[in-house]
């Protein structure tokens, strides 16, 4: 009976706590939120500013990769002789192709990480480019909440404004670090 007596007052005050606090509480105004959506991925392919980039890392790693190729041809030239080749010749090609593999290695990797980097870099670039656009179509519209499309199961073309954000996100200029 005490037991119960004790749980039963337990309650009591915590249920009393639980009201005081609510309460104390400002009553919030009710807000509809609003939502939006963005499809990155198509933002970032249509960017006027992501092809110039593109074309300028073409043009910075074209050449070496052009280089890459040629190395490349001269290793199945090489492989055809060996084919025909005997003895000493076969040692000279083979010893060849050991080294243009390992000339080839060295190089494509300097290129696949100079390239990679370049091409974060432009992507981040890009990326603040595409949030400050985000940035002033949410505050000019009163938006809550902007999602990414991608994760997103089902939205109506009424909330998407990647569109937008494309249009408004082509007229910024890239901000020097």
């Amino acid at each position: 009976m005490l037991k119960k007596l004790a749980i039963a007052t337990a309650l009591t005050f915590a249920l009393t706590q639980v009201s005081f606090a609510e309460d104390k509480a400002p009553a919030a105004a009710p807000h509809n939120v609003s939502i939006a959506v963005v499809n990155v991925p198509l933002i970032m392919s249509e960017l006027p500013q992501a092809k110039v980039e593109a074309e300028k890392l073409q043009k910075e790693f074209g050449p070496r990769k052009a280089e890459l190729d040629k190395i490349q041809e001269q290793g199945v030239k090489l492989e055809q002789e060996l084919k025909t080749a005997k003895d000493s010749k076969a040692t000279e090609i083979h010893r060849k192709l050991a080294s243009l593999k390992s000339e080839f290695d060295l190089k494509a990797q300097a290129l696949q990480e100079d390239s990679q980097k370049k091409q974060r870099e432009a992507e981040v670039q890009l990326g603040r480019i595409v949030q400050e656009a985000i940035d002033r179509i949410a505050k000019e519209r009163g938006i809550d909440l902007v999602v990414r499309g991608e994760t997103v199961v089902y939205a109506t073309d009424a909330v998407n404004i990647s569109k937008e954000v494309i249009e408004r996100a082509s007229k910024l200029k890239p901000v020097k670090k």
